[in-house]
């Protein structure tokens, strides 16, 4: 387990190699913390680091009056080090195969909602929309890639915590009658997640002008993909 000498948070002592094992703790459990976002790793004890553990105390601990503190061999520090492995270790098969749920677990915590909102506005116009991918690994991209179905060795698909939790930023939506067939349903459902995608603020792959990708949705716009790698660590 992993273990600090001196409290950390509000009132700790915070020592910085404390600090930053409890930040890399609530990195790794960041998907019980939504809407929150990853915490910059940088040994300081500020507003959102206390506030995380807060959450995290209030969330996972079952502290109806969290104090913003970890202490050593205390309750906050084991359920931080507990949670942390099966967290990862959640994320693994076929992720085409997940649940929509899990594939919807599966987004950025500001990316979800537009992707749940978008799929039901689908729904509303008569559509039976299906969350064909959310994230997925770097391998399947790489095999992708390789077979010529993506034009990029890393996608938004691929973001991950810095633990290896998926934290995608893009989804692949289509209609679980026609998926990818050219016929003109399909054509239409292609139209309509375009125009509900831009509704949500989202970018679209059916307006890329060298590759079209009609399934595609993503958060940012491909000129974020290089930050948004680093930022996973990959």
């Amino acid at each position: 387990m992993s273990t600090i000498k001196g409290s950390v948070g509000k009132g700790g002592q915070n020592n910085p190699l404390d600090v930053e094992i409890i930040q890399k703790l609530l990195n790794r459990n960041i998907g019980l913390l939504s809407p929150l976002r990853l915490l910059k790793v940088d040994r300081r004890v500020g507003p959102q680091t206390i506030n995380a553990i807060e959450v995290f105390q209030r969330r996972v601990v079952g502290m109806q009056r969290p104090d913003g503190r970890v202490d050593p061999n205390g309750k906050t520090i084991r359920k931080l080090a507990a949670q942390a492995q099966p967290a990862l270790e959640q994320w693994t098969g076929d992720s085409r195969k997940w649940s929509e749920e899990k594939k919807l677990q599966s987004l950025n915590a500001q990316f979800r909602p537009k992707v749940s909102t978008l799929l039901n506005a689908l729904r509303l116009r008569g559509f039976q929309p299906k969350l064909f991918y959310g994230w997925r690994s770097v391998a399947v991209q790489q095999e992708l890639y390789k077979k010529g179905r993506s034009k990029v060795r890393f996608s938004f698909h691929n973001a991950q915590a810095p633990s290896g939790v998926p934290n995608a930023y893009a989804a692949d939506i289509i209609d679980k009658r026609y998926a990818w067939s050219e016929s003109e349903e399909t054509q239409k459902f292609w139209k309509a997640l375009g125009e509900e995608a831009k509704k949500a603020g989202l970018y679209w792959g059916g307006d890329w002008v060298n590759f079209k990708d009609w399934a595609h949705v993503q958060f940012y716009p491909n000129s974020a993909l290089q930050r948004v790698k680093q930022e996973s660590g990959l």
